[in-house]
């Protein structure tokens, strides 16, 4: 073969190479450098914002959560590593703050890979009172899967009024049971229950 055959098969199969990794979603060209590049992205492609930041929340070295307000509108848009690029992974689109409620709020539950289900449940505060909100959820126990498990998540809420609850759902199989709104010596002022 010809030096000139060698390079031309070469060339081919880089350019094939090429096209099959588009094609399966590995596109180093695409995507940004940083996680908050890719949010800011994501944000104009949606049409929605700027909004403010008010908590960067990272959740294993792969995924971000910007949860932000705009106007009447809060949101957690997360984005995802991906190859050599920060890409938008949803949750970009607002849900509206309805003040007449003590607090709002909205979940997504995505399967991202076979070792990643990322369930969020997320909201706003509007009730001064609250200083603490309590997520009640039910999962499969480890040792007996016929049994179910209570557990709670809490988080303090700050002047920015929003919370955040996180998980890899992969291997629990969770259920939302009931949320509560705490005051500030732990007396509960808001509870709503699930299903």
């Amino acid at each position: 073969m010809s030096k000139k055959t060698v390079i031309l098969i070469v060339e081919w199969c880089i350019a094939i190479l090429f096209v099959f990794l588009f094609f399966r979603g590995y596109n180093p060209y695409m995507g940004s450098l940083t996680p908050t590049k890719a949010h800011e992205l994501s944000e104009r492609s949606y049409h929605y914002g700027p909004s403010k930041i008010v908590k960067v929340v990272p959740f294993g070295g792969n995924t971000t959560v910007y949860l932000g307000v705009y106007k009447e509108w809060f949101s957690s848009d997360t984005v995802i590593k991906r190859g050599l690029g920060w890409h938008p992974g949803g949750g970009v689109g607002g849900v509206w703050i309805d003040s007449s409620k003590p607090l709002t709020y909205s979940w997504s539950v995505s399967e991202r890979d076979k070792k990643l289900t990322l369930a969020q449940f997320y909201g706003y505060v509007s009730d001064p009172q609250i200083k603490k909100v309590v997520l009640y959820t039910e999962t499969d126990s480890v040792d007996n899967k016929e049994a179910r498990t209570l557990s709670t998540m809490s988080q303090e809420i700050n002047d920015d009024r929003m919370f955040l609850f996180i998980w890899n759902d992969k291997d629990l199989n969770s259920q939302w049971k009931f949320i509560q709104g705490l005051d500030h010596e732990g007396k509960v002022v808001y509870e709503e229950k699930f299903n």
